[in-house]
């Protein structure tokens, strides 16, 4: 049995974090300014401490199997969780190999920072245990995951109808009958694990209109 958060906890994350959608790092054309993960990648390096922890919400819900370890913490929250004894400091390189491992893994990088802060998490999230995107798929609460920048775009001709995509989507912005797959555009948050997993190279990430 799926457990669940209750919505007077979700209420309470959401009042004091915001999180924003970070894409994988694919090449754009163009001279676009994105919140991509070169970018993650310098807000990491300018960091003066990493630690890294088993992710809350995957550890307390335990409704799947994606990596643990991948909630990322910097500066004064990476010292706080260390001298809880719930983290452990790692290295830049370290740090970038959990997130490209948890993009594998289907997993969504997430931004978090409380309000009027700067980013101090960086977590992997699903959507059957991340508190945020629970608010946002469970109970319809559109503003707890700010999006990205990007959205996902379809060339047609290449497309083979084959559904992974649908599959490795958090946010149900596709689904799949027998007339083929569907696009949700609303339910897009251009995080482009869509686009890094899809078989022919139809998909790409392309800045919003």
């Amino acid at each position: 049995m799926e457990r669940t958060w209750e919505e007077e906890d979700l209420k309470a994350m959401l009042d004091k974090y915001d999180a924003i959608t970070i894409p994988v790092n694919i090449s754009f054309e163009g001279n676009q300014q994105v919140l991509d993960m070169e970018q993650v990648k310098h807000l990491i390096s300018r960091a003066t401490l990493i630690s890294v922890r088993d992710c809350y919400c995957r550890e307390k819900l335990k409704n799947c199997d994606k990596p643990l370890r991948a909630c990322l913490s910097l500066n004064a929250a990476a010292i706080s969780g260390i001298e809880e004894g719930e983290a452990e400091e790692i290295s830049f390189q370290e740090a970038i190999e959990i997130l490209e491992k948890s993009h594998e893994a289907g997993l969504v990088h997430l931004a978090y920072n409380i309000k009027g802060e700067e980013c101090d998490i960086i977590c992997s999230c699903c959507s059957c245990c991340c508190h945020h995107m629970s608010a946002l798929t469970r109970f319809g609460y559109h503003d707890a995951v700010i999006k990205s920048d990007f959205i996902s775009q379809c060339d047609q001709s290449l497309c083979s109808d084959c559904g992974v995509c649908v599959e490795r989507c958090q946010f149900m912005a596709r689904d799949q009958d027998e007339n083929g797959v569907h696009f949700k555009q609303e339910n897009c948050f251009g995080c482009g694990l869509c686009v890094s997993s899809c078989p022919t190279g139809a998909l790409t990430l392309v800045k919003r209109g």
